[in-house]
């Protein structure tokens, strides 16, 4: 054996007891991280053309057996079949999303969630701040309807929580709360309350069914599911959105069993065929959809599988905003 190959010999062996010494010495073990338990902002922005969308969440609470809670009438085999089909969980979160529509000219709010209903409602106030925005800045509300989960926001205590915003609802809308107030309904002169101090202060608009309040944005009677329920649509650059307020309390059922019949709906008949005729027309014209109690952001399109349908939701956008990036 030359000299070389020792030399040889004794690098290789010094290298692998290098490599075993590495392999062999203690590893250092950090401790775990503790779990944050906590979400991200919830908000999500969006171009439709030039015109900025941002969902913002105001409620998110776990219903057990929420199913039964909206849809009495749904038979126990139903349910069965509905949670197989769709994988509904039998413990599912239930949003509450308003939006918010910069047109650069205009701030306008749909809808203002429902503060003051429960403790974990208004959040709305929070994320819209986190988005950039403040309340003062909104110049239009638009209400779909007045159901306390959608106008809890407006006021409290009688002092108007978007100071400068006006404030526009379907006429047929307050008729049937005042109604309904004038026999004693406490629920309806709430509601009535929540929106007083935007009529004292003559920040209240009342209008009548379709109504197109400049180019590009109107309201569409959907009269229904409440007496004067609106949709809201905006449009920019060949691109549409429709704003659905509680025409879908919950998807999963609702688009799988159209003709179910949500809680308190007083026209049931009126309301199933406005779903029937409103989810063909979604699903076969591709445009988008902002539903309320959609899970969070809301913001998606339909899909028609014979008659059934399918939510598919928009798909998530990076920052900065690309508008002709955009479905």
């Amino acid at each position: 054996m030359n000299k070389q190959t020792i030399k040889n010999l004794l690098r290789a062996s010094a290298i692998t007891m290098a490599v075993l010494a590495g392999t062999l010495s203690p590893v250092t073990v950090f401790a775990a991280a503790p779990m944050v338990k906590t979400q991200a902002p919830a908000y999500y922005r969006m171009m439709l053309g030039d015109i900025e969308i941002t969902a913002l969440l105001d409620e998110n609470s776990t219903w057990p057996s929420a199913m039964k809670d909206l849809f009495p009438n749904v038979t126990g085999t139903q349910i069965k079949s509905l949670m197989s089909q769709t994988q509904l969980q039998a413990e599912f979160d239930f949003s509450t999303i308003g939006f918010l529509i910069n047109t650069t000219d205009k701030l306008i709010l749909i809808d203002t969630g429902g503060k003051g209903a429960t403790p974990s409602y208004g959040q709305l106030f929070t994320n819209l701040k986190a988005a950039g925005y403040r309340p003062e800045q909104v110049d239009d509300i638009f209400i779909t309807h007045m159901h306390p989960d959608h106008i809890g926001g407006l006021s409290e205590a009688g002092v108007r929580l978007f100071p400068n915003a006006m404030v526009h609802i379907d006429t047929l809308e307050l008729a049937q709360l005042e109604k309904r107030a004038a026999t004693g309904n406490k629920g309806s002169q709430a509601s009535i309350a929540k929106l007083r101090p935007y009529m004292d202060a003559k920040k209240y608009h009342g209008f009548a069914g379709d109504t197109e309040f400049f180019p590009g944005f109107r309201a569409i009677s959907s009269y229904g599911h409440t007496a004067g329920h609106s949709f809201y649509a905006v449009e920019s650059k060949g691109k549409k959105m429709l704003f659905w307020g509680d025409f879908v309390v919950h998807d999963k059922v609702q688009l799988e069993m159209v003709d179910v019949i949500p809680p308190g709906e007083p026209d049931a008949a009126k309301g199933t065929k406005l779903r029937q005729i409103n989810f063909a027309t979604a699903a076969k014209e591709g445009y988008l959809i902002g539903g309320a109690h959609f899970a969070f952001p809301g913001i998606g399109r339909l899909r028609d599988l014979n008659g059934k349908y399918i939510w598919v939701p928009v798909d998530y956008a990076s920052i900065p905003l690309n508008s002709e990036a955009q479905p």
